[in-house]
């Protein structure tokens, strides 16, 4: 570590959401040094004392990277008059500061801290005495915090952190137990708390030590695994596997089950708070799908079937019928199928159909029916080709951007039709929340194919859903006339039933198939983009690059780079953040939800302007289609470049063109649920380059089964626990 000591001059960049600094120092010898780092407002012309490494920045040059400070104890009287009279203080202005100064000396901040009654000498009054006392303890206790953080090898980005959460009980909060940062705080996990708390002396056998060891690890295999329910065995493995811990856990998972924070029904254990999701969410449904509705006539049903198929001079098979006519039939109903089975045709004549025999206007139908999809492009398709309003159901439910939802169980959704596409996509807490505020008289009809990859969230609610067996059921497994000749269509299905031939693999209409060594891979990708470029395709709107893992050398990261670089390298103004660089043109995609500016996780825009406002401070705008949305540099973090995206983000979107490759680094993340999700993606043309025998041994290998029990729960196979009214979100354990 190096040291570097100086006079702090002025702060060139901050930001407010985590501390991070970009400053200016000048050093004893009158050079001025940028400072970089983690650490709370200094005080202009106050001396530190700074303890880190030197580093060189591409653009701007030599930088000192803050790993820790201190103020220094001897202050000149400019510093000391100019840190009294600064923002950290009120109603001190500089000849306030100056007469503290000079009736009290260099060593005035010492003195109020012993005894703030010195400042009487100054003519201070009783009130201004203990407001300036106060703010005079506030920032020296966060600076004295700060370095006793840094003590217990804490990062500056980190410290900051657990001030903004804890403030000045920060400490106590730590040295009374370290493990609730594990909760608390995101981005740490039980490995770096145990280290803090094994620094502070904590036994290896503190029973609060393997509690959180066992929270830690059961709270993986539900975010990160997507698994509702777990054997003791599993929770015993997992927990030796993944922690240090070497002691016999067997009696804390007892305790966390007397706590409440662990179930246990018959062998099975599982989270608080994915079993209550799944006891209500059962409830939900059972409540939906187990009301008396009026008989429907079938035959009524089928003549105003073959009423839409002349207005719309279409022709449904006969599976297409049975799914209209068992959605009007029942209460709430599946339709479940892959690419060019004609969802899409059967929710349009479903629609038309309950138009018809509910005698409902065009206005009419806009207030009844509710049409929704998990994410924003899946809405936004929905609503090109069914020409209705499709809203996410994020914004269906008026989930908030603090989180709250104004739709719920006290305060229903008005529909009496609600369609949910993209079902796979839906995680088990957002089905909570969905079908809690669904009323018990709407009809619901769930659509989605079962064998895409499951959420990114936890469950598989559509799978448990038609696992259940309580349910009627649709499967579509006809491919549509329309797509007969589409070998996407045909590839796809070879995939999902793993079984994949030589003549799968051969370049036809709409699929093209390149082998290539992974050396040649980016030469090939930029070839075929311009190829696609020059017959009249647009990078932004038309072509999708898709891939699965970020890192490596042709991982997503490495691959947006070379894209941008290839057909948006930028000129003139930039913005940065980290190690993007954005220019206009640039495609760049969501990464978060945001309500309040109409942007969800996925979304993806082009960057139309990058300027300064009238403070200079900079900003850049992206168009998602017709909301154009401004970002600060701090918001940069929500974005990325998305020339390439993964397959999970792809997933719920289509693309005309869809370019994927296909490399041996890749091979532990293929599995045929993500590379069926990745063929159904493409609309018109397919592009596979790279190791094309990839695609056989990706569908030969299956993802890893969820261990779920939403499926039993609706067959009343398990029996929830009764006192369910603790109103928890997802977003709280998120």
């Amino acid at each position: 570590m190096d040291t570097l000591t100086g006079r702090f001059k002025n702060t060139v960049y901050r930001n407010p959401d985590n501390g991070y600094q970009i400053a200016r120092i000048i050093t004893e010898t009158g050079d001025t040094e940028t400072i970089v780092g983690y650490f709370p407002l200094f005080a202009e012309d106050s001396d530190y004392e700074f303890i880190g490494n030197w580093t060189t920045h591409p653009t701007y040059g030599s930088q000192f990277k803050v790993e820790t400070f201190k103020k220094m104890k001897t202050q000149s009287e400019h510093g000391l008059v100019n840190y009294l009279s600064s923002s950290f203080f009120s109603g001190i202005g500089p000849k306030t500061a100056q007469k503290i100064v000079d009736g009290l000396g260099l060593d005035a901040i010492d003195q109020i801290l012993k005894d703030m009654s010195v400042l009487k000498k100054v003519g201070f009054s009783p009130v201004k005495i203990k407001r300036f006392h106060q703010e005079l303890l506030d920032h020296q206790a966060n600076e004295h915090i700060l370095v006793s953080l840094y003590g217990y090898d804490i990062s500056g980005k980190l410290a900051m952190k657990l001030i903004e959460r804890y403030g000045m009980s920060t400490l106590e909060t730590i040295e009374e137990n370290p493990y609730r940062l594990i909760e608390d705080i995101e981005g740490i996990g039980f490995l770096k708390a145990d280290q803090i708390a094994l620094k502070l002396g904590f036994s290896e056998t503190d029973p609060r030590r393997i509690k959180a060891a066992i929270l830690f690890v059961v709270e993986g295999m539900v975010y990160q695994n997507g698994d509702t329910s777990f054997s003791r065995e599993g929770i015993i493995t997992s927990v030796q596997d993944q922690t240090r811990i070497s002691e016999d856990v067997e009696p804390m998972i007892d305790v966390l089950v007397e706590e409440g924070k662990l179930i246990v029904e018959g062998d099975l254990y599982t989270l608080f708070i994915s079993h209550q999701a799944e006891t209500l969410l059962s409830k939900s449904i059972q409540r939906i799908s187990g009301k008396d509705i009026d008989p429907v006539d079938d035959e009524y049903v089928k003549t105003l079937i073959d009423a839409v198929e002349i207005q719309k001079n279409i022709t449904y098979t006969t599976i297409q019928k049975e799914a209209i006519i068992t959605a009007m039939r029942h209460p709430l109903t599946v339709i479940t199928g892959g690419p060019g089975t004609g969802k899409t045709t059967i929710i349009e004549g479903l629609i038309d159909v309950y138009r018809m025999v509910n005698k409902l206007s065009a206005r009419q139908i806009k207030e009844t029916v509710g049409l929704m999809a998990p994410t924003g492009r899946a809405a936004k398709r929905m609503k090109e080709l069914l020409g209705m309003e499709a809203k996410t159901i994020h914004r269906h439910l008026g989930f908030t951007f603090e989180g709250h939802f104004a739709f719920d169980v006290s305060n229903p959704l008005p529909y009496q039709l609600i369609v949910i596409d993209e079902a796979s996509m839906i995680d088990l807490f957002l089905a909570r929340r969905l079908f809690d505020a669904i009323l018990t008289e709407t009809k619901v009809v769930i659509v989605g194919d079962v064998d895409q990859l499951p959420s990114v969230g936890p469950g598989m609610v559509l799978a448990d859903l038609i696992d259940s067996n309580i349910l009627p059921v649709v499967r579509l497994s006809e491919i549509h006339r329309q797509a007969q000749n589409s070998h996407i269509v045909r590839l796809a299905r070879a995939v999902n039933q793993q079984m994949v031939s030589a003549d799968d693999l051969q370049t036809s209409n709409d699929v093209y198939l390149y082998r290539c060594s992974p050396e040649r891979l980016k030469h090939v990708l930029a070839s075929q983009i311009k190829g696609a470029m020059n017959r009249g395709h647009q990078i932004i709107e038309d072509i999708q690059v898709l891939a699965p893992m970020y890192k490596g050398d042709l991982g997503i990261d490495a691959l947006n780079a070379f894209l941008k670089e290839t057909f948006n390298p930028g000129r003139g103004r930039e913005m940065r953040y980290g190690d993007r660089i954005y220019h206009v043109g640039d495609k760049v995609i969501q990464l978060a939800n945001d309500l309040e500016r109409n942007i969800m996780n996925g979304d993806i825009g082009v960057v139309k302007t990058i300027g300064e406002d009238g403070e200079g401070t900079a900003y850049m705008t992206v168009d998602y289609d017709d909301n154009s949305v401004l970002y600060r540099k701090v918001d940069l973090e929500n974005i990325s470049l998305a020339y390439c995206v993964s397959i999970h983000k792809a997933q719920g979107s289509e693309y005309k063109i869809v370019m994927m490759p296909m490399v041996r680094a890749y091979a532990h993340m293929l599995r045929k649920e993500l590379i069926y999700t990745a063929i159904t993606r493409a609309k018109e043309m397919l592009i596979v380059f790279g190791d094309i025998g990839l695609l056989s041994y990706a569908a030969n290998r299956l993802m890893d089964q969820r261990m779920t029990t939403l499926d039993k729960r609706l067959r009343n196979e398990i029996d929830g626990a009764e006192d369910l009214t603790e109103d928890l979100s997802p977003y709280d354990f998120m």
